[in-house]
C-alpha cells in the first residue's frame, strides 16, 4: 500500500473546455460584461498560453451625460478639479480598457489556469444595446403626449 502526502508523483489536466471557460470568465470580469458576451479561443504559443478573444460590447447609453476629462475640469475650474477622480469606466476609450484588460486576464488568467499566459489578442465588437437600460425614457415618449 502506498502512502498519500507529498511524496506522491503526479500531474493535474485541466481540459481545454475548462481553460476556455476560465479564461471567457476572466475576461468578461475585465471588460465589466456578461460572460456569453466574451469568446475565447484557445493555442499553444511557444510553450505559453495564446488567447484570441472575440467580446462584445455593449454601446453606451445616449440618454446619459458624456462624462467631462479631468484634465479639462482642471484647466477650467481647478477648485473642482480632485487629484484621484477618475473617469468612469463606461466613457474610457476602448483601446485603454483593452490594455487594461489584457493585463488583468494576463494575471489573473495566468493564477487560475496555472499557465503562464503568451499573446493576448483582443477583437472588439458591439452587442447592441443594454438590457438593463430603458430603450425610451417614459418622459421622451412623445406617443403618450
Amino acid at each position: 500500500m502506498t502512502r498519500l502526502g507529498p511524496a506522491r508523483q503526479g500531474h493535474t489536466r485541466m481540459a481545454p473546455a475548462a481553460l476556455r471557460h476560465a479564461v471567457e470568465a476572466v475576461a468578461a470580469d475585465a471588460f465589466g460584461v456578461r460572460r456569453n458576451d466574451v469568446s475565447a479561443a484557445l493555442q499553444d504559443d511557444a510553450g505559453k498560453l495564446g488567447v484570441n478573444l472575440l467580446v462584445r460590447l455593449p454601446a453606451p447609453p445616449l440618454l446619459v451625460r458624456a462624462a467631462v476629462p479631468t484634465d479639462s475640469v482642471d484647466r477650467a475650474a481647478p477648485d473642482m478639479a480632485a487629484p484621484d477622480r477618475e473617469r468612469p469606466a463606461l466613457f474610457e476609450p476602448v483601446f485603454e480598457r483593452a490594455r487594461t484588460a489584457r493585463r488583468q486576464i494576463a494575471l489573473l488568467g495566468g493564477r487560475i489556469t496555472g499557465m503562464e499566459c503568451g499573446r493576448i489578442s483582443i477583437r472588439l465588437a458591439g452587442a447592441g444595446h443594454s438590457p438593463s437600460e430603458p430603450r425610451v425614457d417614459g418622459e421622451q415618449d412623445r406617443r403618450k403626449a
